[in-house]
């Protein structure tokens, strides 16, 4: 993966795919994740910056809205608090230490 430190970008399209930011400014930006390859930021900062998903992180974003739509609230809103490092049980999922009748 590629890292990119220390610089500044201003009102400037940045592809995320394949590149790692470290202490890195973006100034009146659009950063676009596409899920192509992974990514980090790492100490960056963003000032009036836009983010756009395309691509197959689009798809992804698509899925989780339907899902959303489509009566599985529970089990999106557990993917996202997953995602903001909370401690949740994946509705459905098995409890550790028991077993499956």
């Amino acid at each position: 993966m590629q890292t990119i430190e220390n610089q500044t970008f201003t009102k400037k399209r940045i592809e995320l795919d394949g590149t790692q930011f470290q202490n890195c400014t973006f100034v009146e930006c659009l950063l676009v994740y596409k899920g192509t390859d992974g990514t980090a930021m790492n100490g960056c900062q963003l000032d009036n910056t836009g983010f756009a998903f395309e691509g197959n992180a689009a798809k992804t974003i698509e899925l989780l809205a339907a899902m959303h739509r489509g009566g599985f609230q529970e089990l999106v809103e557990a993917t996202i608090a997953t995602i903001r490092g909370e401690d949740v049980q994946q509705p459905g999922a098995q409890q550790p230490g028991t077993a499956q009748a």
